[in-house]
This record gives C-alpha cells, sequence and structure tokens, in this order.
C-alpha cells in the first residue's frame, strides 16, 4: 500500500480542527476572506453539523472516520459540463475504496460510494459558478474507516473496518485518498472525458441491471441505462421508454 502523500497540490495544505460544525462550510468562510491554494484539505474529528445532498445530515462517531473537504479551481469546466467533476471526484473515491475493499465497491448515483448494497460513504459537491465559468469546487467527503457500530436510525451503513476487520490510520488514509483523487482530477484536466464517462459508468451501481424502482407516479420495475451530461439518471422502465431523474426524484428498491 502507498502511504505516501504523492500529489502535486492535493492534500498539501492542511487545515486540521478538532471539532467543527461542517468542513465544507468552514472552507467556504475562508475562501471569502483571503486567497486559498488550490488542493486546500480541511478535516476534523468531529463534525457536528455534516451535510448531505439536499440538506440531509452525516453521522459519524467522533475521530473514527474520514470527514474533509478539499478545494478546487477548476476553471477548465464550463458550466453545462459540470456533471463532469462529480464522475472525477466519485471516481478518486471509488478508486481509493476498491484498493481497499475490491470489486464490490459501486458508485450508486449521484455520489454514494457503497459496498455491495451498503453505504460506505457519501460526497457532498458545492460549485461557484459565474458567467460561463465554474470559480471553484468545494468537494466534502465523509468515508466511513474504523466506524462499527452504527445507530440503528441509519438504514444501510458499513464501514472499511465492519468489511476488512482492522484499526485503520486516518493520516494514511487521507494519503491515499487525495492520491486518487488528483489522479482523476487531472485526468479531466487533460480532456479524458471519455474515459471518464467509461468507468463511472462500469463503476455505476446497478448499471444494466433490471431492479425495482419507486418514483411519483409508484414503484415501476427498471434498468439504469447511464447518466447524461447534465447529471440525471436514466432508467428504461418495462415499456422501454426512458425516464430521466434529477436527484432525490427516484427511490431505489430491491432487486428483480
Amino acid at each position: 500500500m502507498n502511504k505516501e502523500l504523492t500529489t502535486l497540490f492535493t492534500g498539501r495544505n492542511i487545515i486540521s480542527i478538532k471539532e467543527i460544525d461542517s468542513t465544507s462550510s468552514y472552507l467556504l468562510a475562508l475562501m471569502r476572506e483571503r486567497q486559498v491554494p488550490e488542493g486546500t484539505l480541511v478535516r476534523t474529528q468531529n463534525q457536528q453539523s455534516g451535510r448531505g445532498q439536499l440538506g440531509t445530515r452525516w453521522h459519524s462517531e467522533e475521530g473514527k472516520n474520514l470527514l474533509m473537504s478539499l478545494l478546487f479551481y477548476p476553471t477548465f469546466i464550463v458550466p453545462k459540463s459540470l456533471f463532469l467533476l462529480n464522475k472525477a471526484y466519485a471516481l478518486g473515491v471509488y478508486d481509493f475504496a476498491v484498493t481497499m475493499l475490491g470489486g464490490d465497491v459501486k458508485i450508486k448515483w449521484p455520489n454514494d460510494i457503497y459496498w455491495k448494497t451498503k453505504k460506505l460513504g457519501g460526497l457532498l459537491i458545492e460549485n461557484s459558478i459565474s458567467t460561463g465559468v465554474v470559480n471553484n469546487s468545494v468537494l466534502g467527503i465523509g468515508l466511513n474507516v474504523n466506524e462499527i457500530d452504527f445507530p440503528s436510525t441509519l438504514p444501510n451503513p458499513t464501514s472499511i473496518a465492519k468489511v476488512r476487520p482492522g484499526n485503520y490510520d486516518l493520516n494514511e488514509m487521507m494519503h491515499r485518498l487525495c492520491n486518487s483523487i488528483e489522479a482523476r482530477y487531472l485526468q479531466l484536466k487533460r480532456g479524458e472525458k471519455s474515459l471518464l464517462d467509461h468507468e463511472y459508468h462500469k463503476a455505476l451501481f446497478r448499471f444494466e441491471e433490471w431492479s425495482f424502482y419507486e418514483d411519483k407516479k409508484g414503484k415501476f420495475p427498471g434498468c439504469i441505462r447511464g447518466v447524461d451530461n447534465q447529471g440525471q439518471l436514466k432508467v428504461e422502465d418495462e415499456d422501454g421508454e426512458i425516464r430521466y431523474y434529477d436527484l432525490k426524484e427516484i427511490k431505489f428498491l430491491g432487486l428483480s
């Protein structure tokens, strides 16, 4: 295992705070005060108000998991191609998880990392956009590493230590995660969009598998056919029609 930080900039400037409301909120506030170098990482042992997609909360036992946010300046991305960032970030976290847990790791659209049918971690991406330009992007990551006992209110959590028993060094895990994320970010910067798209779909949870889903019309059997350039999930129904979904518009149910 590569324990060293080998990045050009990602994770080179680290701000460690023992307890904080939200690493992403702290980083965003810091950017309003001064210029912050690309790749700056804010991490904490305990996040009191960790945020997920659309205001959901992220649980984590103190000192057990990776709770961090990274800053990037992807000015080479036009706003209409913004979901390419999601693909690169998700693949970076996915790559790291695969090195730890093997081939049962998947990316559950849009930004969750799964091991089999259990949630290993999640990403929250907040972008600042002006006319025709993506000014900056803050990537928040919550990744379960050493936590074993989860609250019963969480539907399907797991961790690296639950799947592969051990007590993992969080600094080492952080370095390896930064290495993986930067590698994918640099692929995007080099314009390797087709490769990222192909590998994102290959890693996608339930891609081209028939399963059951639920939307505002009710439950239905469907098959994920991909994610479009706007980040919408494409699901084929039993009549052969492709349905398009934004965040929180579809619920994943059991397998068919």
